[in-house]
């Protein structure tokens, strides 16, 4: 049945990752200069949140400057997600799909024990339903 198709058949594999100190500059110029909506972000090799596009969009307006706060610049680590969902690489479609019924984000890691292995978002899943249903 196709619900059971393993999440890993459609992830996306070469997922970006950010990592937890980017800077906000760095950030922005990884998604505009690979056309993504969504990053894992990790530190020391380990999972630890999850950006969105959105999330930076809503940010006020930079300076010019780069945005800053009374640490100092803007970091990935301040704007995440923190403790994401996640998915097993042999989770199946049924399940992601049942995660962000329920849920308000469009994307997920994919995992494999505990190292990030891909991404799957909403678009991955309609463009499965579109090109693999009669």
């Amino acid at each position: 049945m196709i619900l059971d198709t393993p999440v890993g058949n459609i992830m996306t594999e070469d997922v970006i990752v950010i990592e937890a100190g980017d800077e906000l500059r760095d950030i922005v110029s990884t998604f505009n200069n690979h056309g993504i909506r969504h990053a894992p972000v990790t530190q020391r090799g380990k999972l630890v949140g999850m950006l969105s596009w959105i999330d930076l969009k809503r940010l006020p307006v930079s300076d010019g400057d780069g945005m800053m706060t009374s640490n100092g610049k803007i970091v990935a680590s301040e704007l995440m997600s923190h403790d994401p969902v996640t998915v097993q690489v042999d989770d199946t479609l049924e399940q992601v799909a049942e995660i962000f019924t329920e849920n308000d984000f469009h994307a997920v890691p994919v995992m494999e024990g505990t190292r990030v292995v891909g991404i799957v978002s909403t678009t991955d899943v309609i463009k499965f339903f579109l090109y693999n249903t009669p």
